[in-house]
């Protein structure tokens, strides 16, 4: 009988341990399945986002064909104008030197006519009449070849050819889009501690600078900044700064209300889209941490692109024209301004300007 009842304590024993264990693995598979769930909802998004991805690859596809056809077809034009204005040059010459030939030709046939004629009265025979006849004849056929006036044959390839890639590249220039902005500094945002040139496009820091305190709300004065004089909501805007010689700087741009004093951050959570030079190295001013951007040279002049329609900001190494970084911005519901901050001298390392380059061209 104990024996018995040790049976039944083990097996009652057995079937809560076994309960036990099961239900964990109830617990298990429900814990797998909300992962399984998970795996299928993160393949649905991922399938969703790769189809986005190549639609915006191709949206882009469509725009390089795009511009590059408006390139084919501005070309194309500059071509056919060119030798459209060959052709009428080529037509003119010709049908001038046609009528010269035609001219010669006709005074040719008169010559030879007047030989006939002479010919046949050298053959009647000889008579009183005829020495008459001859002295007339004589008078009637002095004919004289007069030659028509020169036409100019000779063609310098220089009115049609010359510099042709770069008389076409300046016609080209005009009608780019976006054209390279001739951009301006805005004196009235300066930190007082800013020196900038006549024509604003060259600004320095200048540590010994005598300021004047003034209640001007627009200026800088905290960091070392300046923002440009035209603002953009609209558009695609394009524009080079010469950084060359620089140990430190700091561009992009800004959103017209941003903070002008210290800012906890001063990157895209307060409404600035810059690249930096720090520490030799160039770096986009992400939030929260800043990205490294790795280049094999450092860049001398910086190109930067806004694009306000499709809401990005992109920088270029202007000398490759290869691009460095694109920021996504936020919706543009105020004016975007490009900024520029050349930094302090840097135990006079950091002399160098900043400038806005103006192509001459």
């Amino acid at each position: 009988m104990y024996t018995n009842h040790m049976k039944d304590s083990n097996n009652n024993f057995n079937k809560s341990l076994l309960n036990d264990q099961k239900e964990k693995l109830i617990q298990a598979i429900k814990k797998i399945k909300h992962e399984v769930d998970e795996c299928h909802e993160a393949e649905k998004d991922t399938f969703v986002d790769a189809i986005d991805v190549e639609s915006q690859f191709e949206d882009m596809e469509r725009e390089i064909q795009a511009e590059f056809q408006n390139l084919h077809n501005f070309l194309y034009e500059e071509e056919e104008r060119d030798l459209e204005r060959l052709r009428k040059e080529r037509d003119r010459r010709v049908k001038m030197l046609k009528e010269r030939e035609r001219k010669i030709a006709m005074q040719g046939r008169d010559l030879e006519r007047a030989i006939e004629t002479l010919n046949s009265k050298l053959a009647e025979d000889d008579s009183p009449k005829l020495l008459k006849e001859i002295k007339e004849l004589l008078k009637r056929c002095e004919v004289n070849f007069v030659r028509p006036a020169p036409v100019d044959s000779e063609i310098c390839s220089g009115q049609f050819l010359g510099p042709v890639q770069y008389r076409i590249w300046k016609h080209m220039k005009a009608s780019l889009y976006p054209n390279i902005s001739l951009l301006t500094f805005d004196p009235e945002t300066a930190h007082p501690l800013l020196t900038l040139s006549g024509n604003n496009t060259t600004v320095h820091f200048q540590e010994d600078k005598d300021t004047v305190a003034d209640d001007n709300k627009k200026r800088f004065h905290y960091y070392y900044c300046v923002m440009g004089r035209e603002g953009f909501m609209h558009g695609r805007h394009y524009w080079e700064v010469e950084v060359r010689g620089k140990t430190a700087w700091r561009l992009g741009v800004a959103r017209e209300d941003v903070c002008r004093g210290e800012m906890d951050s001063s990157t895209t959570a307060n409404g600035l889209w810059t690249l930096a030079l720090k520490n030799s190295s160039i770096v986009a001013c992400t939030d929260p941490k800043p990205t490294i951007i790795r280049t094999a040279t450092l860049p001398v002049r910086i190109g930067v692109f806004l694009d306000c329609d499709k809401e990005e900001v992109s920088f270029y190494d202007t000398l490759t024209m290869m691009p460095l970084f694109s920021f996504s911005m936020d919706s543009i519901l105020v004016p975007i301004y490009p900024f520029y901050n050349p930094c302090d001298t840097d135990d006079g390392r950091n002399l160098a300007p900043i400038t806005i380059f103006h192509p001459s061209l």
